[in-house]
């Protein structure tokens, strides 16, 4: 098939179904040094949410983090 004709054909499916074709196909161009990074980045956001989760981590809103960022980042 044609990238064309699959690019058009990709674009008429629904947003979550494009979604989930774009994961598969990002998926299977992943080498192990990826998986890993991606597995190390889960694990994080994991204690991240358990350090929350227990008392010991203030949230932040998006656009507080981002004001805050960009202060630091400005120095």
């Amino acid at each position: 098939m044609d990238q064309a004709i699959l690019e058009k054909e990709a674009l008429k499916l629904a947003p979550a179904e494009r979604a989930l074709l774009a994961d598969t196909l990002l998926s299977s161009l992943d080498d192990e040094s990826s998986r890993q990074i991606e597995g190390a980045w889960a694990k994080l956001a994991e204690d991240r949410l358990c350090e929350y989760q227990a008392g010991n981590l203030a949230a932040v809103d998006g656009p507080t983090a981002i004001h805050d960022l960009r202060k630091r980042l400005a120095k």
